[in-house]
């Protein structure tokens, strides 16, 4: 019962010299709105991507947005359908990847694929963080560990080239961001994780 146009109206108040780009995510998916998220979108002048890929420019230099539905590992006649299956075609190796997956736990499967940047959310922070010593604890750590902030992994296949005098190169790194968002689920109680958006800056390499 969400005000779907409501709040994809209010999106559309944004401005971007790229334009603005999203995917759907759990919520659309339950309530089985996805297409028409997605029809709203281009009324409001937007772009939502559904297992799809839109190269971007920028300055010269390009950038490859993907974009995916809500992910879940799915079982079929007891096969297991991972996560991300069938993007691997959507992923350039000629320029940088930025996937935007509403799930967070699509990281390790993106990051095996080459994608560079992952951009998440789902977790609402975990709507309540408690510090325990030095150490932050969430409720949300039992359903994932991608809570909140900054993730980082190996990027691509786990193959670790020799570098100079035959010492191991450091693999490059993917990242994942997951963003805290603005609202709760469930209870209607945010407890040390303040409602976030987030300006990430994007600086080539070298």
């Amino acid at each position: 019962h969400d005000p779907l146009e409501d709040c994809i109206a209010e999106l559309g108040r944004l401005r971007a010299p790229l334009g603005i780009w999203g995917c759907n995510g759990n919520h659309e998916r339950s309530a089985g709105v996805e297409a028409r998220a997605q029809a709203l979108f281009q009324r409001y002048g937007m772009h939502l991507l559904r297992q799809q890929c839109a190269e971007v420019s920028w300055r010269g230099a390009s950038i490859n947005l993907i974009g995916v539905d809500d992910q879940r590992d799915r079982r079929r006649s007891g096969d297991q359908t991972p996560m991300l299956h069938g993007i691997e075609a959507l992923v350039r190796p000629d320029i940088p990847n930025i996937l935007l997956s509403h799930n967070p736990d699509t990281f390790e499967r993106a990051a095996a694929l080459g994608i560079e940047l992952s951009l998440a959310g789902h977790t609402h922070g975990g709507q309540v963080r408690l510090g325990l010593g030095h150490r932050q604890w969430s409720p949300a750590r039992f359903i994932t560990p991608f809570v909140a902030g900054l993730y980082r992994r190996p990027l691509g296949p786990k193959v670790y080239s020799a570098g100079p005098k035959g010492r191991a190169r450091r693999a490059p790194s993917a990242f994942l961001y997951v963003n805290s968002g603005l609202g709760t689920f469930g209870l209607p109680v945010r407890l040390g994780v303040p409602p976030e958006i987030t300006l990430l800056t994007l600086r080539a390499v070298g």
